[in-house]
């Protein structure tokens, strides 16, 4: 980091208010790039000191200086090597390394020098922005005002000048913008008046910051190569010269964007028609030019066809694999007209085309097409962050390799998301993971929307592609350290340890609950209000997430308060709002409905209306205020209340109010029961002394005058807080147990008084004999046994494999899985198991409901199929999928991915007492996050009951 003064161990790249000369060799092949970047440092230099460092071509006389360039690009780091002033013997064979070094009079007038050798020229672009990082320039300078501390005198530690660095895991790595109307689009036509080079140069920065080289451009309305604004090729030119490697979206090949066909298509021909059977020539000759065009960038060049505005081709299986085969032998024959028979080549193996791929048994796909073994084949997730199918073992070496497109963004069914972040690092850690141990290793994109506010998982995406070997399979959970590291680049140099801490909490905590269930897709009958108080939790977490956002920004200083906003504030906050508001809209209903409304209802209308207001605020400060109007437009995306796939018909929640009688009239709401009463007896939840909960009673108001309650028990170990009010709108009455007051199970009648009214609650107190109860044990209460994944009894995993717990993932507190992800089992007696002791309360059916991560099949016969023994019996074999579930189009896949989870059941007959719960895991890939056993089935909750209590004695 910053050093405030030079001393011995360090050199001083600003003192006396003189910064050191930067010097380059603008005439290799790397030349302009090299200037961008190293003139892109020398900012980063002035941001820190105010000084700006001269990037020059001559050596003059300097005591010290910066020498960058690339091996083989620039004659003074190639004399270094030939004098053996520098040994670069760790770059050779190696792509993207690079050598950072302190020499000594490295030429006569140059007294030491920081010399950064690059094994090509990205190598050299990352050495470049290294010295950026070790000045504390976050990669989010630009594209999250993310400032540095000020000083006047800057130096780094010698020691972090001798550095050597790593060649990166994948190839290829980067990330496509896209969805980009409204927010995007709005913001780059504000800024910049267009997808031109000059907000493009932005970009390209952000990515080699974050050790990344390649992209796909915006393409809703844009054409990359054709909107640049000095000249129509500067963007793809500025690409090039940046290294940023250049690639075209799943279905724009050969260069050509998806926008210019209807743009250019009279170039060609009399007919618009993208159809390569009735166009044939015409398209031809449009590829041919997109050719000649971009033929001297470097590229990654798309291949195969879709139809238009990425719709399906049409056709029968056969007729469209025929079709993809003369379309791809037809742009190989341009490619090699043009000399580009070896250039890299990839096809897009993404939703229907997955099906030409495989083909049938009957139609041959394009598997084992011997004209693609030099084309890289990209798999696709399922748009929701779920890996389709992977490579089997047989395929997984193909000499062109494997990539994958990922999604932090979607536009399409069964609903968009496209607002703020909604993917937990856990999830892409366990999918990437996977799809790397799969083979597929040589690109990795992922569509990330508007780019913000996907700031975090976009630096996680990259970090993981540049560094597997830190993060990945060997490493796991790790995800949470990497939020802090996240956290503390940004703010760490203004914020105090405990606060750094508490903002990486806070963005680790928000990104779990959208995780849960996406923003767009809350409801006001999303969560029950009836059952294991989950509405109350859910609405503890969101004013928990509140709170702490608005403490972490009321502590940051005054001048990071809008980086702090963007990166952090807005989508925690936004987002706590979004369920806070559907939340109050669910009470509204609750309150409002029935025989008897409340002026309950009332209350919740006007949350559910602030909650509204806050949001257009939150949203109106991002657009218009935030780092004086920079971002305007960037956040205009809808994102409540989805009815259809897009965004079309969105609309808030609506709400009801209740017209008041004209006197008093007291309303009781039972924890439990949706309906209120005004007179004779209901029934309370059930309590036990393992996991003595408290009861709630709501005590409502219908009309208009207030008037006082009494609780009252007809038993002394019942406690009533507050027992008496006064009931205005509402009260809340709570009842607790005092078990050491209880021998046995017993019943209360609560009697509740007001308004000339009475109500009776019956409530049930259940003791059980701990003495008879087995050791660690999930002992059965009401019904059910709930019990976290990752508290088993027991597990088993053949040599070869191993359980491993993924801490935070999914749904609750953390989840198991087998890994390697790449072994099935076929038979039970051989595969992995856990086990769990349940203590059932009586003999009878009983229902196994597994709640799993919603993974889908990861071969053509796998299912997600697992087995379940009880105690000695035989293990019966089932499948969390039906053989209808097909990824992106079943009814069941839609609830999964909506849900963030599949469950499945099994029955089984028990008896009382202790038994032995044992799953296998049969198929690759399944997450087991939750274990449900229950006798009678359960109320609607949308994460269901609470984890049961065991036994330790």
């Amino acid at each position: 980091m910053v050093e405030n003064q030079t001393t011995q161990q360090s050199i001083s790249l600003v003192h006396n208010g003189q910064a050191v000369p930067i010097y380059i060799d603008d005439t290799g092949t790397d030349g302009k790039g090299l200037k961008l970047v190293a003139e892109s440092v020398a900012r980063d230099i002035q941001l820190v000191t105010d000084v700006l460092p001269v990037v020059t071509t001559n050596l003059n006389a300097s005591e010290t200086a910066i020498i960058a360039g690339t091996i083989g690009s620039s004659w003074c780091i190639d004399q270094l090597v030939e004098q053996g002033k520098i040994n670069l013997s760790s770059l050779q064979h190696k792509r993207e390394t690079f050598v950072i070094q302190v020499i000594e009079a490295p030429f006569s007038s140059i007294g030491k020098a920081i010399v950064i050798a690059g094994s090509d020229k990205r190598g050299t672009f990352y050495g470049l922005y290294h010295i950026s990082s070790l000045i504390g320039v976050s990669p989010w300078v630009y594209w999250g005002d993310v400032h540095p501390l000020k000083a006047e005198e800057l130096s780094i530690p010698i020691g972090k000048l001798s550095y050597v660095s790593k060649e990166p895991t994948i190839k290829y790595r980067g990330f496509f913008i896209n969805d980009e109307w409204p927010s995007f689009g709005s913001w780059t036509m504000n800024q910049f008046g267009g997808f031109n080079e000059d907000m493009y140069k932005t970009v390209f920065e952000l990515i080699l910051r974050l050790k990344g080289n390649f992209l796909w451009p915006a393409m809703w309305s844009a054409v990359f190569s054709e909107n640049g604004k000095r000249y129509p090729l500067a963007n793809a030119e500025l690409a090039d010269a940046y290294g940023i490697v250049m690639g075209t979206s799943h279905h724009e090949p050969m260069y050509r964007s998806g926008e210019e066909w209807q743009h250019t298509y009279a170039n060609y021909s009399e007919s618009n028609a993208w159809d390569f059977e009735q166009n044939e020539e015409a398209i031809t000759r449009f590829w041919e030019d997109g050719v000649i065009r971009n033929k001297h960038l470097e590229s990654v060049i798309t291949l195969g066809m879709r139809g238009e505005r990425d719709s399906e081709l049409g056709g029968t299986l056969e007729q469209n694999i025929n079709r993809l085969k003369h379309i791809i032998l037809t742009q190989k024959a341009l490619l090699k007209k043009h000399g580009l028979e070896h250039a890299p080549q990839a096809l897009v193996v993404y939703k229907e085309v997955e099906k030409f791929w495989h083909g049938t048994s009957d139609v041959p796909g394009l598997k084992h097409w011997d004209v693609l073994n030099d084309v890289m084949i990209m798999l696709a997730d399922d748009n929701f962050g779920n890996m389709r199918t992977l490579p089997p073992a047989e395929d997984r070496n193909r000499p062109a390799g494997w990539g994958i497109y990922y999604h932090f963004d979607y536009h399409g069914g069964p609903r968009s998301y496209e607002w703020v972040n909604t993917t937990p690092l856990e999830k892409v850690w366990e999918q990437l993971t996977m799809a790397y141990e799969y083979g597929i290793r040589d690109l990795w994109i992922v569509n990330v929307g508007d780019l913000k506010p996907n700031e975090l998982p976009i630096s996680y995406f990259l970090e993981l592609a540049y560094d597997f070997e830190s993060w990945g399979i060997e490493q796991p959970n790790r995800t949470r350290s990497y939020v802090t590291q996240w956290a503390k680049q940004q703010f760490g140099h203004v914020m105090q340890e405990e606060d750094v801490e508490g903002i990486a909490q806070l963005l680790f905590d928000y990104a779990k609950m959208n995780g849960i269930r996406k923003p767009e897709v809350i409801y006001p009958d999303t969560f029950s209000f009836t059952a294991y108080k989950e509405a109350e939790r859910m609405l503890a977490e969101a004013v928990s997430i509140e709170q702490r956002a608005e403490r972490y920004l009321q502590r940051m200083p005054e001048a990071y308060k809008d980086t702090y906003y963007q990166l952090v504030y807005y989508p925690a906050v936004a987002s706590a709002n979004v369920k806070k508001m559907n939340l109050y809209a669910g009470w509204n209903q609750l309150y409002s409905k029935g025989l008897h409304p409340s002026q309950l209802a009332n209350t919740y209308a006007a949350l559910t209306e602030q909650a509204i207001k806050v949001d257009q605020e939150l949203e109106h400060y991002y657009n218009h205020t935030m780092s004086e109007g920079k971002w305007r437009g960037m956040m205009s995306s809808p994102h409540v209340g989805y009815v259809n796939w897009n965004a079309d018909g969105w609309k808030y929640p609506e709400v009801s109010t209740v017209a008041a009688a004209p006197a008093s009239k007291m309303i009781v709401h039972a924890e439990g029961s949706e309906e209120g009463i005004i007179a004779g007896a209901a029934l309370l939840p059930a309590v036990n002394q393992l996991q003595p909960e408290v009861r709630t009673i709501v005590i409502s108001n219908g009309g208009t005058e207030p008037f006082d309650y009494q609780v009252s028990s007809d038993v002394p170990w019942v406690s009533i807080k507050p027992a008496a009010g006064t009931v205005a709108v509402s009260e809340t009455a709570e009842i607790s147990i005092d078990w050491q007051q209880l021998a046995e199970s017993a019943e209360a009648t609560l009697t509740i008084k007001g308004a000339d009214q009475l109500v009776e609650l019956k409530l049930t107190a259940q003791v059980v004999d701990l003495a008879e109860l087995p050791q660690n044990a999930f002992i059965e209460a009401a019904g059910l046994i709930a019990i976290e994944a990752e508290h088993t009894s027991k597990r088993y995993a053949p040599s070869g494999a191993k359980w491993q717990v993924m801490e935070h993932y999914g749904r609750s507190v953390s989840a198991l899985k087998v890994l390697p992800s790449t072994i099935s089992f076929t038979n039970p007696a051989e595969s992995p198991y856990v086990e769990y002791t349940v203590y059932a309360e009586n003999e009878g059916n009983y229902q196994l409901t597994l709640q799993l991560a919603p993974t889908n099949p990861l071969s053509v016969d796998n299912r997600l199929r697992y087995a379940v023994a009880v105690d000695e019996q035989e293990p019966t074999i089932a499948a969390a999928l039906s053989e209808a579930f097909t990824p992106g189009e079943s009814r069941d896949w839609g609830q999964g991915v909506l849900n963030n989870c599949h469950t499945t059941t099994t029955e089984h007959q028990l008896t009382k007492g202790k038994h032995t719960l044992r799953v296998y895991v049969l198929d690759a890939g399944l997450v087991l996050q939750r274990v449900l056993l229950s006798s009678k089935p359960l109320p609607y909750s949308y994460l269901g009951p609470l984890e049961s209590y065991c036994h330790k004695k």
